[in-house]
């Protein structure tokens, strides 16, 4: 049964009058700068398809992911809770004393998917959709076992960590290797008269660079080092990929019915010595860390907007895909949607949770356990909480969070403070 709520009036007049529900694309780069993009004005990086869309769309310059570190990003994307919600904080589990996980793999294995448990009592917005006729389609990475279990109707990842999986298996190769699972699900979208989701996590820009040279030739003279040439060189066949749905979804004559919604998992800053290797980004609570564009693009609905200020966040983007369909969300997903600048204005923050890469599964109910920092930014003010300390920036004067300003401005300091202990408490651990 269908649940229409009252902030989608635009999107649910054009469901009623077309007598179907719009498909969805949902596009998640992975490892890629917040500027590293054409649409965000790099100097070098071409990313024409992207720009398109992103023009064609309300776009947020100042958006946010919810961690900076791929598996806690995902799990909250697809549940619209926070990482210390879900108890997903890390990529993987702290393994017992003198054991290491490449040599007992049926343990890690088996940690895995103890460490995916409480991900499984979630409701993901994915399963919402299925529930609400769609096909929904799962490619690129996938951290938490079979996608099956999680809303997918259809799969790419195999999802067994007992048998190796980790984080997308053979699902990793769309992108980069095929498309035509995604050329399938639009066949049988069509054939059952079903819309479609289609989760696109493409595993790119993400290392390895390897991308074909027909992408490096361009930035091999331009960049001042190899290893930042071959970036920017995934990061435009990450672009293609994006080209060849939008292409694909026009021939078939179902781009006017598609909503695209786009975001990052977490930031990356090229290492300049070493290939595949980031620093003061990917994992950290720094802007180049957890700051992304997100956009979302729907011909019928979304008036075409670039907003350079208002504050939005990767929580936001299963309620905004579930209200754009039409569907009421979970009352535990506290997102907003983000097709109201309004209402996103009116909140004006945003909170990040920042763990360690592996999570002790035996103190999972501690949500300080693994804690490297809770972040938020107020407006233009950003706190960073370590458990050694509070560092404070004025992102307006200081865009790249470099001069704390934490002992000018104590009273500040101890505001932004309140705000995080007051979210931390309304956002407690659900499993």
């Amino acid at each position: 049964m269908l649940v229409v709520t009252g902030v989608a009036i635009v999107a649910i007049a054009s469901i009623t009058a077309s007598a179907k529900q719009p498909n969805v694309v949902f596009i998640l780069s992975d490892d890629q700068g917040w500027d590293d993009y054409g649409f965000m004005g790099h100097e070098h990086i071409q990313t024409p398809n992207l720009d398109r869309l992103a023009e064609a769309g309300l776009l947020y310059e100042r958006g946010y992911v919810t961690a900076p570190l791929c598996r806690p990003s995902l799990a909250s994307l697809a549940t619209g809770l926070y990482p210390h919600e879900t108890g997903i904080r890390g990529n993987d589990p702290v393994m017992p004393k003198g054991t290491n996980r490449k040599a007992d793999k049926k343990l890690f294995g088996e940690l895995r998917t103890e460490m995916t448990e409480p991900f499984a009592e979630c409701t993901t917005f994915i399963e919402v959709l299925r529930d609400n006729g769609y096909l929904t389609l799962q490619t690129g990475k996938w951290w938490e076992e079979n996608p099956l279990d999680h809303g997918f109707t259809d799969a790419m990842t195999h999802g067994n960590a007992l048998k190796g999986g980790r984080h997308g298996d053979v699902g990793l190769r769309i992108g980069r290797a095929t498309m035509k699972p995604f050329h399938d699900i639009v066949e049988k979208s069509k054939a059952e008269e079903k819309p479609f989701f289609l989760w696109y996590g493409v595993f790119l820009p993400h290392s390895p660079h390897d991308a074909p040279d027909r992408f490096y030739n361009k930035y091999k003279d331009i960049a001042p080092n190899e290893p930042t040439a071959r970036y920017w060189a995934n990061v435009d066949w990450f672009d293609e990929g994006c080209g060849q749905i939008v292409q694909h979804l026009k021939e078939q004559g179902l781009y006017e019915d598609t909503i695209f919604v786009y975001t990052c998992d977490n930031g990356w800053v090229q290492n300049p010595e070493r290939k595949d290797s980031s620093i003061r980004s990917k994992r950290e609570p720094n802007e180049a860390g957890i700051r992304t564009p997100i956009f979302i693009t729907h011909a019928d609905t979304v008036k075409p907007l670039r907003d350079k200020e208002t504050l939005a966040s990767n929580i936001d983007i299963a309620t905004t895909i579930l209200h754009a369909c039409g569907i009421k969300p979970p009352a535990e997903m506290s997102g907003l949607d983000l097709r109201v600048p309004s209402a996103l204005k009116k909140r004006d923050r945003i909170f990040v949770d920042v763990y360690e890469h592996d999570i002790n599964l035996d103190k999972r109910g501690d949500i300080v356990d693994g804690l490297k920092a809770w972040v938020v930014v107020d407006g233009w003010d950003k706190l960073i909480a370590k458990p050694e300390g509070k560092e404070l920036y004025d992102l307006k004067a200081d865009p790249d969070d470099r001069s704390n300003l934490a002992t000018k401005h104590p009273e500040k300091v101890s505001k932004l403070w309140m705000l995080i202990e007051e979210w931390v408490k309304e956002t407690p651990q659900l499993h």
